[in-house]
């Protein structure tokens, strides 16, 4: 095929987003469409209405297309869609793909007892646990038990990006939606024996309500007609197995070699790193997705981020992204302070080490706004070299690159502050958004036959920076005193190494 350009779809919290990409990478068109707050139900509940997914998806997908045509492109060029979407997010359908009922999204925090119910399952089989209440298999197993006439009578559980694509599709039963082995991960999909646990059932989940299973990059099938008739995609456009936002980010990130690794910094901390193999962690802590070009993504994440720096710097300010960004146009090229900080926004950690009474902690010898905010950057870089650490030391090959996304991407200075803790170059690219990663699946399925390497080469970089040698010794003793600091205040029998 000889189309021109590919379309990700990338599916948050706040709405929908469309990237039409040509092949060079560059994005020739894009639109946002808002959903609205997902609503808050009882104590935990995070649902919306999965309708209101597809109206945005579509919305964002009609306009971006407009938006190609008003630049003098053409939809009918449009060769391959690809979505991804929030992880652990759930919908209940029938046999012909209506929802049964809401959508329980990645946080909706009501299924902790039957987390803990799956993870006894687990051990009980022999098959890893860590498991907990953002998991669709937990929300499954809860509305199994708390809303029967809806758990028990779906006909398919289908996650945020199943939904979408089945839409995509114009799927009229829910048999013939299959699923990609990133959003199925949290539901309990083993993607080293690539099949379901074998727990699921042992917990009273009912396996036959589950997709089946694709990996990311394969072909679902082609655009529905009436979807491709209103929007001028042509009726061969491919509809492409995607992958979680995470995941996505990830793949657009521009780690891509064995050994790289990619921190998103936004209101709170993840990892992942580029593995030839899975990576396993006895204490739950870091997981594995497969990456859609056949690799392994260990990774995990964490509290602190940049909530915990406006906590930390600003108190109670409402609206403190405009503060940080002037603390950051302002944040000097020096050497390490020397001042100690973990900015959680409030107590609890969960990588790189679990202890739900941790509390944060600043230090009192910044008594300025600029050095309140400087510890609380070099208390972060230190939780995040430390988050490789933990990796390494689970066999995550960590000798990479640091390719980096989200606002903590955003500021020179910040990313060389990172790159002398680290101890690695630090790297962003030019498109590191997660609808980009999306694109570039759809593109690796279209124009270079799964070939993930070659769809690599899109990605265009943006910033580089390598690690001061000077100040290698100061950060590392820096560091150093930070984890003994940590572990002075860490509860007993709090899980770190």
């Amino acid at each position: 095929m000889a189309s021109a350009y590919v379309l990700g779809i990338d599916l948050g919290t706040s709405g929908a987003r469309a990237l039409v990409v040509d092949r060079q990478g560059a994005i020739v068109a894009q639109a946002f469409a808002p959903l609205p707050a997902p609503a808050v139900v009882g104590a935990g509940g995070r649902e919306q209405d999965a309708n209101l997914w597809w109206q945005a998806a579509a919305s964002a997908v009609r306009e971006a297309l407009a938006r190609l045509s008003a630049a003098g492109g053409q939809p009918r060029d449009v060769g391959a869609a690809c979505v991804d979407a929030t992880s652990g997010t759930i919908v209940p359908v029938d046999a012909r793909c209506a929802p049964l009922g809401p959508g329980l999204m990645y946080n909706d925090g009501r299924a902790g007892a039957q987390a803990r119910d799956l993870n006894a399952a687990a051990r009980a089989h022999g098959e890893g646990e860590g498991c907990n209440a953002s998991y669709a298999s937990a929300k499954i197993l809860w509305l199994r038990e708390h809303a029967p006439a809806i758990g028990i009578a779906a006909a398919r559980f289908l996650h945020q990006t199943d939904f979408v694509n089945a839409r995509l599709l114009g799927a009229t039963r829910a048999a013939d939606v299959a699923t990609d082995e990133s959003s199925a991960l949290k539901t309990g999909y083993d993607i080293v024996a690539r099949r379901w646990a074998g727990s699921l059932a042992v917990a009273g989940i009912d396996v036959g309500q589950l997709p089946p299973v694709v990996p990311g990059g394969s072909t679902l099938g082609a655009i529905g007609a009436a979807f491709a008739a209103d929007t001028g995609l042509p009726p061969d456009c491919r509809v492409v197995a995607g992958m979680t936002d995470g995941t996505a980010a990830a793949v657009a990130s521009g780690a891509a070699a064995i050994g790289d690794g990619n921190t998103t910094i936004g209101t709170t901390l993840v990892w992942k790193l580029v593995a030839a193999g899975p990576v396993v962690d006895p204490q739950g802590r870091l997981y594995c997705h497969r990456h859609p070009g056949g690799a392994f993504l260990p990774g995990g994440a964490g509290n602190a981020g940049g909530e915990g720096i406006a906590h930390q710097v600003l108190g109670g300010d409402p609206a403190p992204g405009a503060a940080l960004d002037r603390l950051a146009a302002a944040l000097a090229d020096a050497p390490p302070s020397g001042l100690l900080a973990y900015p959680l926004p409030r107590p609890g950690e969960r990588f790189p080490f679990v202890d739900p009474g941790f509390a944060g902690f600043a230090d009192p010898r910044a008594r300025t706004g600029q050095q309140r905010y400087r510890a609380a950057l070099e208390g972060l870089a230190c939780v995040e070299r430390w988050g490789y650490e933990v990796a390494a030391g689970l066999g995550a090959p960590a000798d990479g690159a640091v390719w980096t996304t989200g606002v903590g991407a955003r500021h020179a200075r910040w990313l060389q502050l990172r790159a002398d803790f680290l101890g690695r170059p630090v790297c962003r690219a030019v498109h590191p958004e997660s609808g980009f990663g999306a694109a570039l699946v759809a593109a690796m399925n279209l124009w270079h036959d799964g070939d993930w390497q070659a769809a690599a080469r899109l990605i265009r970089v943006d910033f580089a920076c390598r690690p001061d040698p000077s100040r290698r010794s100061l950060c590392d003793d820096q560091y150093h005193a930070f984890r003994a600091a940590c572990a002075a205040r860490q509860s007993p029998g709090a899980r770190d190494e």
